[in-house]
Order: C-alpha cells, then sequence, then structure tokens
C-alpha cells in the first residue's frame, strides 16, 4: 500500500492559482456543511419553539435576545389563539399566532406599550396582580374558562386516575394511551353550564382548577385558566400578564423551551420496553453483521471457489430492490417461520449485507498473500489466521459496517413496525413514528422527539469519527 499524493504539492500552494483554486474548494465544502448544518438549527430551534414562534422555521430563537419577543410568547403561553378579547386594541391582522410573529414591527409596538410605565407604582400593581390571581384560584371553575395546553394533559389525567384500566371505566369512551386524551369538546363548552354524570366533564373542571392553584402556588400572576367572559377582566389580565413577564419571564421562557423535551421523555421513554427494546436489537444486529459479513467475505475471497463471482453477482442483486419490494415476501416469510413478535424478526433479515461483503472481500483481496503463507508455515490454523491477521488489518472497514448496522437498527421503524405488532416489542423509532401521527398537531412537540432520537447517532460518529475515516480511505489505497 502507498500513501495517496496530495492534489497540490507544497511548493505550488503558494502560487495564485493553487490559492484561488484552495479558496473556490473551501467556499464549496463550506457551503455544503452550511446545507447540513442549516436544517439542523431549524429542527433544534423549532424543538425549542411553540405555536407562536414554529411557524417561522427559524434555526435561532428569536426570544433568547429579543425582549419584545419574549414577551408576547409570554402572552402566547396562556392562550391557543391571540386573545382579542383581552387586547382589543390589537393590529386588525393579528387573525392568529402566526400572523403576529412575522409582524416583527407590530410586535416590538405592542410590548413597548403593554409594558410601559403606567404610572401606577409597581408594588401597587403586583399586588392588584396577585389578588387576580388569588380570585381566580377561589372561583367556582363553572365560572372559568381555560385555554389548555394539551402538553399538560397526559400528567394531569394520569395522575387522577393512576391507570388506563381506572380511566376507562370511569368514561364512556376507551382510551389506548393517556397521550390521547384530549378536552377539545369541554373547553368549548359553555362554563357556566354543568354536565352531572358526565365524569370526563368533571375531570376537566378539575384541570382548570389544578392550572389556577398550581400557578398561585408557585407565585404566577397569571395561569390558562381565567374568569369568563374574558372582556369584562381584560384590564386585569393584561396588567396580570405584565407583572407576569416582569418577574418570572426568564423562567417561563426556559419551562416553556424544555415543555417539549419533558413530553417526548414520556413520551418515548418511559412507554414500556422502548429504551431495553432499543439497546438489545443495535448490540445483535451489531454482533450479527461483525459475524457473518466478515466470515461471508473472508470465505469468498480466500478459497476462490468456483461459484464466487455469481455469489457476488447474487449479493449485489439485492440491492436492486428497495425495501418496500421486498417487504410483502420478508413479512411472509418470518410470518411462515413463526417469528412475528419477536427479536429475531428484527434481527435476522438484517444480518447479512450484500455491499458490506463485497467491500470486505475486495479489502480481503488486497491482502498480501505473504502474510498468509507466513502464517501457514508458521503453523497457524485457518480461524487464527482469520481472527490474529485478518480482522486486526479491517477495524476501519468493520468500524464502518458497524456504524451501518447501527444506523438501520436504529432508525428502521417499517420493518420493526411491520413484524412486531405488540407494542411490548416496539423500538424508540417505532414510538417516535407514533408520536409523529398523536402529535401532528404540535409539531414542534415532534421536532424534540427528532432531536432526542438524533443525538445517539450523532454521539456514535463523533466518538468513533477517526475510526470511520480511516474506513473511507483504506479502500482507496493500494
Amino acid at each position: 500500500m502507498r500513501p495517496i499524493m496530495a492534489v497540490i504539492l507544497e511548493s505550488e500552494r503558494r502560487t495564485v492559482k493553487a490559492r484561488i483554486f484552495l479558496a473556490l474548494l473551501y467556499a464549496v465544502l463550506s457551503l455544503g456543511a452550511a446545507t447540513m448544518v442549516y436544517p439542523f438549527a431549524v429542527m433544534l430551534s423549532a424543538s425549542f419553539s411553540s405555536a407562536y414562534d414554529y411557524p417561522r422555521h427559524s434555526p435561532l430563537v428569536r426570544a433568547l435576545f429579543d425582549r419584545d419577543d419574549r414577551f408576547m410568547r409570554s402572552v402566547a403561553m396562556r392562550f391557543k389563539a391571540f386573545p382579542r378579547e383581552v387586547y382589543p386594541d390589537a393590529p386588525q391582522s393579528w387573525t392568529g399566532w402566526s400572523q403576529v410573529a412575522k409582524d416583527r414591527e407590530g410586535v416590538a409596538a405592542f410590548a413597548r406599550r403593554e409594558l410601559a410605565d403606567t404610572g401606577e407604582p409597581w408594588p401597587e400593581r403586583n399586588a392588584r396582580a396577585r389578588r387576580f390571581m388569588e380570585s381566580v384560584a377561589a372561583a367556582d371553575p363553572h365560572s372559568l374558562t381555560c385555554d389548555y395546553d394539551a402538553r399538560d394533559v397526559p400528567s394531569f389525567v394520569k395522575s387522577r386516575y393512576g391507570t388506563l384500566n381506572a380511566l376507562n371505566a370511569a368514561w364512556p369512551v376507551r382510551h389506548r394511551s393517556f397521550f390521547e386524551i384530549s378536552f377539545s369538546t369541554e373547553s368549548k363548552a359553555d362554563p357556566s353550564k354543568d354536565f352531572p354524570g358526565d365524569e370526563k366533564y368533571a375531570t376537566f373542571l378539575e384541570f382548570k382548577k389544578w392550572y389556577a392553584e398550581r400557578s398561585l402556588a408557585r407565585g404566577d400572576f397569571v395561569s390558562r385558566t381565567m374568569p369568563h367572559p374574558l372582556r369584562d377582566h381584560a384590564e386585569e389580565i393584561r396588567n396580570a400578564l405584565a407583572v407576569q413577564f416582569v418577574e418570572h419571564g426568564w423562567r417561563d421562557f426556559a419551562e416553556g423551551a424544555i415543555a417539549n423535551y419533558a413530553l417526548v421523555g414520556d413520551y418515548l421513554f418511559l412507554r414500556g420496553r422502548a429504551f431495553a427494546n432499543t439497546l438489545l436489537l443495535v448490540v445483535l444486529s451489531i454482533l450479527a453483521s461483525l459475524t457473518v459479513n466478515p466470515l461471508a467475505a473472508y470465505a469468498l475471497s480466500r478459497f476462490r471457489l468456483r461459484s464466487t463471482e455469481r455469489i457476488i453477482l447474487f449479493l449485489l442483486a439485492t440491492m436492486a430492490f428497495p425495501a418496500a419490494v421486498t417487504a410483502i415476501p420478508g413479512f411472509l416469510l418470518i410470518r411462515d417461520l413463526g417469528l412475528l413478535n419477536t427479536f429475531a424478526a428484527l434481527v435476522l433479515p438484517s444480518v447479512a449485507s450484500g455491499m458490506s461483503i463485497f467491500i470486505l472481500k475486495g479489502f480481503f483481496d488486497a491482502l498480501p498473500r505473504e502474510l498468509y503463507e507466513a502464517a501457514a508455515i508458521d503453523g497457524a490454523g485457518e480461524w487464527t489466521v482469520f481472527c490474529r491477521i485478518t480482522l486486526p488489518m479491517t477495524t476501519p472497514i468493520l468500524a464502518v459496517n458497524a456504524l451501518n448496522s447501527f444506523i438501520h437498527a436504529y432508525s428502521s421503524w417499517e420493518w420493526a413496525f411491520l413484524v412486531c405488532q405488540k407494542e411490548s416489542h416496539w423500538t424508540l423509532a417505532v414510538w417516535m413514528y407514533q408520536m409523529s401521527q398523536t402529535f401532528a398537531h404540535q409539531p414542534w412537540c415532534v421536532m424534540a422527539g427528532f432531536v432526542l432520537v438524533s443525538i445517539p447517532t450523532a454521539a456514535v460518529f463523533l466518538l468513533c469519527q477517526k475510526v470511520i475515516l480511516r474506513g473511507i480511505v483504506l479502500p482507496s489505497m493500494k
């Protein structure tokens, strides 16, 4: 083997042409890096956003450095839609949070007006906001309205009923998960009316009361539960929102930013055995890939079988068909073998890889035959030659194969969902797919899930990048 020669010699790098070439090369590489980093930055920023700032699709969280935007985000934490009844003098174009977020000048003017000095001493404004919160917490929940946050529903209902069996026994409609519960119908009902015998509506009344009491205990001045109708209490609400931002603005921002991750953590990592299933699947897939593929490639390279070329052609032919084409025959085979809802159904189809065997065989072919001849003279057996000579020289290639196996096992949800219908066998990838469907109306939570599930892959690459890069470079060396 010989090292790769540099494209531009050291003595030529000071010339004008070489510098222009290198500048263009670095510009292209920087542009390529930006096209990869920018989408991830948008996803990361969206994972800390809410209904107010998610539609911007910005790589930066503006509320971090913009006080006016942070105030509007604080207001949005208490209302699902812009509260026109509370702010009748706001711009008429603000029909939804997406329109509000796009109006930067309007948001700045709005925040400056609401946070301006009204002439009333601050201690008095603070005390007035405190009395407002106390009155809401002490009021009959029938007289209150609540723009609840869907992220708070699962934990509250679970704390009240404990188990799904108890919940389904009390409510008329059965639920498969606490995350499927919604109070959308109850929140639209007239707060002044009562529905005797409706256990779900009674739970919603407790939910409204819980919001107010929790906010009061935390020292907040406003909550998602407010007096009805809002227009009759607009001045008190506006004052409470301003005081809340001045006193607890940064705390509200931090809690809102991590709320998505708290929900994702509960949904993905506390659901059955998702984490353990994923870890076991990844370990078994990597071990199987590092056992079968090197053995097959070594046999094809070392023993020079008559049908070697046909076997290689057959292995490469398996790559000509997309996964969707082979899914149904693969499922029927797994079903006939009686392996549905087992880990074997997840691991066995990905044990052998035609591309991995092809690459490993090519690398084995390039190894000097003198090594094998010397080993034979010393009396080394075939297994010793394979384990003590061949494998140590192919560590970078094996690392790349292990990484590919890890990515496939970790991120593949279609096959896992197809052959394992039992939730007890679902992996994180399957639960992530389910979450993307359940919380499609809250894409900021889905983005937080994508960020979390991408961390292991990024960590593995960063920890193993030197070995991986060697695996990319070595096949091109002779």
